[in-house]
């Protein structure tokens, strides 16, 4: 996490969108994508990106990445009239939200082992502030 992104998870005006950006390291086209899923499901490419008005290969990539990170999931659905397509389902907002809470106790607690380990006067070089 760059400082950038902690400053603006710790502002006064933080919003879920910041939380996403910040702990998930999610892209503002990631969660757009995320989001129009929770309101569109089950479609496929075209559909979403004619619903968000961007190009198909920015939200194919969008979607690869949330797949990679457990955000989304695809769906195989063979076609009547011959073929296949693929259907992105994102994973429930209450899952989003306990996948968010388990990396912040993460966080916390590294942070909180930093916080008790450290000891004036030892080998910390002050270059690091």
């Amino acid at each position: 996490m760059d400082e950038q992104k902690l400053r603006e998870l710790f502002s006064e005006e933080a919003t879920f969108h910041h939380i996403l950006r910040c702990v998930l390291n999610l892209t503002p086209s990631e969660i757009e994508v995320y989001l129009a899923l929770h309101q569109h499901p089950n479609v496929g490419v075209d559909e979403l990106a004619e619903v968000i008005g961007k190009d198909r290969s920015g939200i194919y990539r969008s979607l690869q990445s949330l797949m990679e990170k457990g955000l989304v999931e695809r769906e195989y659905r063979i076609l009547k009239h011959g073929g296949y397509k693929y259907l992105y389902v994102p994973i429930p907002i209450e899952n989003l939200k306990e996948k968010l809470r388990i990396e912040l106790e993460s966080w916390f607690q590294k942070l909180n082992e930093v916080v008790e380990e450290f000891e004036f006067g030892s080998q910390q070089k002050t270059s690091e502030f």
